[in-house]
């Protein structure tokens, strides 16, 4: 995994920046590819597993439960087996935690008497699991966490890649967070389910969970934006964690600091852009400002795709967004964005015109493009007629 990319381990930046980019009022400014430390509980469990009853096992608890028998010799004869029978019955019961005594003093344990209640045979079976609890406060992950889409990284991994910033753990593991866990009514939201019984660990290890950190401001203040692989992209969880966490807020700040100036001409003049390119937004963001030439879709040094037009690049880390002053050039973007939205899968008239409006605020286009000028595009570009449901 050494010198592994970013999208080798969770996903493009510019997917994160796109969607911080699209929240109300936020401008993202600086990103941050870090490894946020964690505690790898490895977990011994139990599992009630339910099944159906053999003939004779039923009948057998209904004798002891409602029938009052408490003998082996008794049960046979009620029954009309043998003794033979009984017995291998009873051992098997036995052996599942269902009775308890001898053949002369039988009874149903808890578990035999819901059985016999829930018409259901319950046996015990042995899982391993891994649960995941920060590097900070030492609290669990949510169930969000173990999803398919998230990568954590074990520490031999996340020590041979060098694209995210390891941070350090600030709190060792306590031995208690696991029993805490299991005695919180909520404890599914954690990825423990309540037919886990009798957890015991195993051992600790150390992981890392691969995150991009955005800094951006919202107008009034800088804020943080954490994703990871969660489903919502937003990982608010680990938001919450690493905006109260000063480790966190100090590494981050001293790469802040920096000045992005210095950082954006070396990779302008490999792409032979000149530095009056850049333009200062506001106090805090910066565009760099190409001619429609530039957005060409040529193989050229410093060329970009038109649906690049827009979008964010974050040449070490701090963030620039790729513009043209050229409305009628925005105004095709936008079309070009849309219609591979529109065909990448079937989609709504709702749900293209929700994304045309959301493209439309992103490029600020002059006019509004609507869905039947999308429809428009298509038939030029040799789509044909646009297939959108109602």
């Amino acid at each position: 995994m050494n010198g592994a990319s970013a999208e080798a381990i969770l996903y493009a930046q510019a997917r994160a920046l796109e969607h911080a980019a699209a929240l109300p009022g936020m401008r993202p400014l600086r990103i941050h590819a870090l490894a946020f430390p964690l505690h790898a509980a490895e977990l011994s469990a139990t599992i009630e597993e339910r099944g159906p009853f053999d003939l004779l096992d039923r009948y057998v608890g209904l004798a002891i439960a409602e029938g009052g028998f408490t003998r082996l010799v008794d049960i046979a004869a009620f029954l009309g087996v043998t003794e033979h029978m009984v017995d291998r019955v009873l051992r098997f019961l036995g052996g599942i935690g269902h009775l308890e005594g001898t053949a002369e003093a039988l009874s149903l344990t808890e578990r035999g008497l819901r059985a016999v209640r829930d018409d259901r045979r319950y046996t015990e079976k042995q899982e391993r699991l891994r649960l995941y609890f920060d590097g900070v406060r030492c609290e669990p992950l949510r169930t969000a966490h173990y999803a398919r889409g998230v990568r954590v990284l074990d520490r031999e991994a996340a020590y041979a890649q060098r694209t995210f910033r390891l941070l350090p753990e600030t709190c060792g593991f306590r031995p208690g967070a696991v029993e805490e866990l299991a005695r919180r009514p909520d404890r599914s939201a954690y990825d423990l389910p309540d037919e886990l019984l009798g957890l015991a660990v195993l051992e600790v290890g150390r992981a890392f969970l691969p995150c991009y950190a955005i800094r951006a401001h919202d107008g009034r203040r800088l804020r943080t934006l954490v994703y990871s692989g969660v489903a919502e992209l937003r990982d608010r969880h680990l938001e919450e964690i690493i905006e109260s966490w000063p480790t966190a807020a100090n590494v981050m700040e001293s790469a802040d600091s920096e000045q992005p100036r210095d950082h954006f001409a070396e990779w302008m003049r490999e792409r032979d852009i000149r530095p009056r390119a850049l333009s200062w937004i506001d106090h805090h963001s910066v565009r760099l400002v190409l001619p429609p030439s530039r957005y060409s879709g040529a193989r050229d040094k410093g060329a970009f795709s038109l649906a690049m037009l827009g979008s964010y690049v974050a040449p070490r880390g701090h963030v620039l967004q790729l513009w043209c002053d050229d409305a009628a050039t925005r105004a095709r973007a936008v079309l070009d964005r849309a219609l591979a939205y529109a065909t990448a899968t079937r989609r709504t008239v709702a749900e293209v015109a929700e994304f045309l409006d959301r493209v439309c605020r992103q490029l600020e286009p002059g006019t509004a493009v609507t869905v039947d000028d999308l429809r428009r595009h298509a038939r030029q570009a040799g789509y044909g007629a646009l297939d959108l449901a109602e």
